[in-house]
């Protein structure tokens, strides 16, 4: 996608960084699984997790598989960060099923999501830029996503908009919330944290009980422990 390479794009990926290195300031331990490109090129801390396991078929990774058949075992992953992956994935929906099975309870997932019909997408689609992008395959809304996180189990947690003045052009990009007329501004896209729920009707698991290792191989010598649920 040369994320780098467009102003307004590159702008984007600062601002998503920044908004995730501020929730990965704390340790969180066990697995974090990265796919797409534009999170592969992001500089994420790298003392956050015991392993991070990336997935990608045009950038160098770690594993190379259907981003819609997660070659991991179920609730294996601590966290996970996609941008604009549901929008390039033919099946969204799928993809959200198997990052919710491949979660630990109580896991994370990170999302960037664009926002649809926004100004930057049509400045795209009528090549109006002086760098061509290849243009997402889906258009949802934020609230058929929030749909389908409900319906997964996933709770939200946060929803930070990302806006576009629309005064400054498409180089000026912002998080609404520091905004001082952000009501004035057209949402280009959401930075959206949800957690995957515990259902109440099921036994707490023992806080020092092993949870599934991600993989077979040289990553089974991995371990994680489950969080404790008792202070969540």
């Amino acid at each position: 996608l040369s994320w780098p390479e467009l102003p307004a794009g590159n702008r984007i990926r600062y601002i998503w960084q920044e908004w995730l290195q501020s929730h990965f300031e704390d340790y969180h331990g066990g697995y974090l699984l990265t796919l797409d490109s534009l999170t592969q090129c992001l500089s994420l801390p790298d003392n956050v997790f015991e392993h991070e396991i990336r997935l990608g078929k045009t950038l160098e990774h770690c594993v190379e598989a259907d981003p819609e058949q997660l070659p991991f075992m179920t609730d294996s992953l601590q966290s996970v960060v996609i941008s604009h992956a549901l929008e390039y994935t033919e099946n969204p929906s799928v993809l959200l099923g198997e990052v919710h099975r491949s979660l630990a309870p109580q896991g994370y997932l990170y999302a960037l999501i664009y926002a649809p019909d926004n100004p930057w997408y049509w400045q795209g689609k009528l090549r109006l830029g002086h760098k061509r992008r290849n243009l997402p395959l889906h258009r949802y809304t934020l609230s058929r996503y929030t749909d389908w996180f409900n319906l997964l189990g996933f709770k939200v947690i946060e929803v930070e908009t990302i806006g576009c003045p629309w005064w400054r052009g498409f180089k000026n990009f912002q998080r609404k919330s520091q905004m001082n007329k952000g009501w004035l501004s057209a949402p280009i896209a959401y930075m959206v944290k949800v957690q995957k729920k515990v259902s109440t009707m099921t036994p707490i698991r023992p806080l020092e009980e092993k949870l599934s290792v991600a993989m077979a191989g040289k990553l089974a010598n991995i371990s994680t422990k489950q969080l404790d649920q008792a202070n969540n």
